[in-house]
C-alpha cells in the first residue's frame, strides 16, 4: 500500500529548486497578433491600435496576454540562434514506475507587466514543490513547477504555477470500478 512516507523519495525531493536555462522565446510581431485575433476573435483595440494603446498609458500597442502565456509552449532558441526546447521539469522527475497516469492539477498565471511586438522574452522554469496526497483515485504524486517569462531589462512580465498529478495506472483502474 501506497503512502506518503514511501512514495516520497529523498531522490525526487532533490529535484525541488532544479531550474532551466533561460531560454529566448519567439518574437512576436503585429501578423502573429493578426493570426491571434482572427483564432480567438479577441478585438481589443490595445492589440492593434498604437494611439488607443497610447492614450490608455502605454508606450504603443500591446502583445495580448494570452498570446504571451502560449509562447512558452512554441519553439524556443539559445542565445546561440539554435532551436532548443526547455525540458519540462516536472516530467524528468524520477517517480516510481508505474505512476504513469499524468493529469493537469491546476494553473494560476498572474500578468505583472504589460509586453510589446518586437520584444525579445525570456523563459525560465524552477520545480518548487513535490507532495503526495490521496484522492479519489488513490495516492497522488502533486509536482508544481513555476515559470517566469522575462522582458529584455530582465522584468518578470509573466509568472505561471503549474501542478501535475501523476497516479499509478493500477489505482486508476481500481478506482473506475467503484
Amino acid at each position: 500500500m501506497a503512502d506518503e512516507t514511501n512514495l516520497i523519495t529523498p531522490e525526487m525531493l532533490s529535484w525541488i529548486g532544479r531550474k532551466t536555462t533561460s531560454s529566448l522565446l519567439p518574437i512576436m510581431t503585429a501578423s502573429d497578433i493578426r493570426r491571434y485575433m482572427d483564432a480567438t476573435g479577441d478585438r481589443n483595440p490595445l492589440w492593434y491600435n498604437d494611439e488607443c494603446a497610447k492614450a490608455a498609458g502605454y508606450r504603443g500597442r500591446l502583445l495580448p496576454p494570452m498570446l504571451v502565456g502560449w509562447l512558452p509552449f512554441s519553439i524556443r532558441e539559445n542565445p546561440d540562434g539554435s532551436s532548443a526546447e526547455v525540458p519540462d521539469l516536472g516530467r524528468q522527475v524520477p517517480v516510481p514506475k508505474n505512476f504513469t497516469n499524468l493529469r493537469n492539477a491546476g494553473s494560476e498565471t498572474e500578468w505583472l507587466k504589460p509586453t510589446y511586438p518586437g520584444e525579445q522574452l525570456l523563459t525560465q522554469s524552477c520545480l518548487v514543490d513535490i507532495v503526495a496526497r490521496q484522492g479519489r483515485a488513490g495516492w497522488g504524486i502533486y509536482i508544481t513547477q513555476e515559470e517566469q517569462i522575462l522582458n529584455g531589462d530582465g522584468d518578470i512580465v509573466m509568472r505561471r504555477r503549474h501542478t501535475m498529478a501523476l497516479f499509478a495506472e493500477t489505482q486508476l483502474a481500481e478506482a473506475r470500478k467503484d
